[in-house]
């Protein structure tokens, strides 16, 4: 092979044919490119987003083909920006072969860069694969040209051009990696926009400092019919536009149907997700009502054994051991109502800040020495009106899941901070939070993380990550249901290897509403006075008059509402002790109304294992109420009365203050 057929060697360079520019047709090259890089960061943008590889292979075709045409335009409308002063035609079927190098190059950059992850390596190899086939349409390109003159190369130019070709196919698509991974979410057109200016620079460098290695050296020849390079420069551009646009047009339209497509998929993931949600608290719910019954007896027993002072020694112990575990399982109901909302509130004025220097303490005995603990308190927090303790415990669970993420030791921080939530950030959320000013308490850990398909479960009852034996379940179901409960948000962020952050988001509040302080608890007070108990469960109804006629009370029962006003009328009671739901046709609020109508020196106290919302304001324990929890302890009976008879307060259904919300 004599390379001086190819390279302008031992040839004086200024006998070549004089050359000039139509800086029209340049800048209209550059633009073609520009639009055919646009299509390219579209394509690449699709495909990246699809995981059938039937459909990635079909739009990396499509996509090489628009892209590699667009190149093909801006190379053939370059060549005709290059004016000779001799008469230039284009052999056609050379030019058509042209397009076939710019296609492949093409296709594999749109391979390389539309994936999640591109590693260094794959990004060099792909860019040298793809200055290589622009290199090679040019040459091609070159070779379609037909004029009377000998096309020669400087043979360093030729190589620089290939080597520029090559870096910056790297740098272009590296730019893409760049603008990418910035956060323009929002100004996706302009991201894209500037993207298309760089790449679209850069395939038309290496376009041009090709030709800046072309020597013309004139010779003798046939008569040609010269070209008009405007008109077929334009035709060309034209025709190139057109292909582009439309192929723009395709893949953003099926970008857009895609987006559709997922967002109602999601939007009825959320649906179904909410739902089953919602099946499980009502069904946790009921089964925590009727668990607390029972709970009620086993409890009152085990307290009458233990008070009773002629038991054996070794009866009262085994007495305790029930108590104890009735007691225990008393925990895991409250959780259960927790997590359905259907626990009762007792909020006060609270500011984050004390509470987290006050569990603080504690948490440091709890999670150990190889936990770093880290608290960022902000200055000026809000205040809010949460149930104090609810709080106390959700932080605690948070703690100690963030503690077990971290076997081998790490750092957890606590942080409060003032927060607005904006409009922007609430239509993006699953669950329904208003926007407004929260008062924001988080746990951070540098443990494990969760993947995404863990994260999505993690509020449901029962699930958990540890090992059997290790946890229940229901420590983030019970934060989640006290949160939502108190009008406030909960988030989640978290990633496998670097940790996780638990937000929690609750309402600023003005002061003035704080609670009155509720009043030092009184060990076992006693009376005389008579009291009405109604409770549809046989055994429980039993158990607490039993209970009330051990302090000292004279005790009517009752099974429902109508034996109960039937009671009313034929004696005087100082106090009704009504269960909360009950059948028939008055459950005990409705009973409460007509006591006050009737009886208004009566005191009411309500009991219930959940209210049901019969008691609740936006969850809450209404003003005034007062509520006996199931399952309890003889003691907290023994208060509550004490408290509804001897207190100098009357409520709304002539009752003391007491617990009021």
């Amino acid at each position: 092979m004599n390379l001086s057929n190819y390279f302008a060697l031992n040839v004086d360079p200024s006998q070549a044919l004089p050359e000039t520019y139509n800086y029209g047709l340049v800048l209209l090259s550059y633009l073609v490119a520009v639009l055919g890089s646009y299509a390219f960061l579209q394509f690449a943008t699709r495909i990246a987003e699809l995981r059938d590889n039937g459909l990635r292979y079909s739009w990396l075709v499509i996509g090489a083909i628009a892209m590699g045409g667009g190149i093909w335009a801006m190379h053939f409308i370059g060549m005709l920006a290059h004016i000779l002063p001799i008469p230039v035609s284009y052999d056609p079927w050379t030019t058509a072969l042209s397009i076939v190098p710019a296609i492949l190059g093409a296709g594999v950059a749109l391979h390389v860069v539309a994936r999640p992850v591109i590693t260094t390596s794959r990004l060099l190899i792909g860019g040298t694969l793809m200055g290589a086939g622009i290199g090679a349409m040019h040459y091609t390109g070159m070779m379609a040209m037909q004029l009377n003159a000998l096309v020669r190369y400087d043979p360093t130019l030729f190589a620089a051009s290939i080597v520029v070709a090559v870096l910056l196919a790297v740098l272009a698509l590296q730019v893409r990696q760049v603008i990418i991974k910035l956060d323009l979410s929002r100004f996706g057109i302009v991201r894209d926009g500037v993207g298309a200016l760089i790449m679209g620079f850069a395939v038309t460098a290496m376009h041009y400092t090709a030709m800046a290695s072309t020597y013309c050296f004139a010779t003798a020849g046939p008569q040609r019919t010269p070209v008009d390079h405007s008109v077929f420069a334009g035709v060309t551009a034209l025709i190139a536009s057109l292909v582009l646009l439309l192929t723009i047009v395709a893949v953003m339209f099926d970008r857009r149907v895609a987006q559709e497509t997922s967002s109602h998929r999601r939007t009825s993931e959320q649906l179904m997700q909410a739902q089953k949600m919602e099946a499980v608290g009502q069904l946790t719910g009921g089964v925590a009502h009727d668990f607390n019954n029972i709970l009620t007896i086993v409890l009152a027993n085990a307290d009458a054994i233990l008070d009773d002072d002629s038991v054996p020694p070794h009866i009262t112990k085994r007495a305790q051991r029930i108590s104890d575990a009735g007691q225990k399982a008393s925990e895991l109901t409250r959780q259960l109502l927790a997590f359905s909302r259907k626990q009762v509130l007792k909020p006060e004025i609270s500011d984050l800040n004390d509470l987290v220097a006050s569990t603080g303490r504690l948490l440091r005995r709890t999670l150990g020495e190889h936990i770093v603990v880290q608290t960022i308190a902000a200055p000026n927090l809000w205040p809010i009106y949460v149930d104090r303790p609810q709080v106390e415990t959700s932080l605690i669970n948070l703690c100690i899941n963030a503690r077990d993420a971290m076997p081998a030791g790490g750092r957890l921080t606590v942080e409060t901070r003032n927060v607005t939530l904006s409009w922007d950030y609430v239509v993006r959320q699953e669950d329904e939070v208003a926007p407004g000013e929260y008062a924001m308490l988080s746990v951070s850990d540098t443990g494990s993380g969760m993947p995404p398909d863990v994260r999505r479960r993690v509020f449901e009852p029962f699930f958990t990550t540890k090992e059997v034996g290790k946890g229940t379940g229901l420590g983030l179901s019970m934060v989640y249901g006290f949160i939502r409960q108190s009008n406030g948000h909960i988030e989640i962020s978290s990633e496998v290897g670097r940790g996780t952050t638990v937000r929690m988001y609750f309402p600023r509040s003005d002061p003035a509403t704080a609670a009155a302080p509720a009043p030092r608890r009184q060990a076992m007070p006693r009376g005389s006075e008579r009291i009405l108990v109604v409770e549809d469960e046989k055994a429980v109804r039993a158990i607490v008059g039993e209970q009330l006629g051990s302090l000292g009370y004279d005790v009517k029962l009752a099974k429902d509402a109508d034996q109960a006003l039937e009671l009313l009328k034929a004696h005087r009671f100082d106090l009704v002790l009504t269960d909360v739901v009950m059948p028939g046709r008055l459950n005990g609020r409705a009973l409460a109304e007509e006591v006050k109508q009737a009886w208004p020196d009566t005191r009411i106290v309500f009991m219930s294992g959940y209210s049901e919302n019969a008691l609740l304001r936006d969850g809450r324990l209404e003003s005034g109420v007062m509520l006996l929890a199931k399952p309890h302890v003889k003691a907290d009976l023994a208060k509550i009365i004490r408290d509804a008879l001897g207190g100098t307060g009357r409520n709304r259904f002539g009752s003391a203050v007491h617990g009021q919300a």
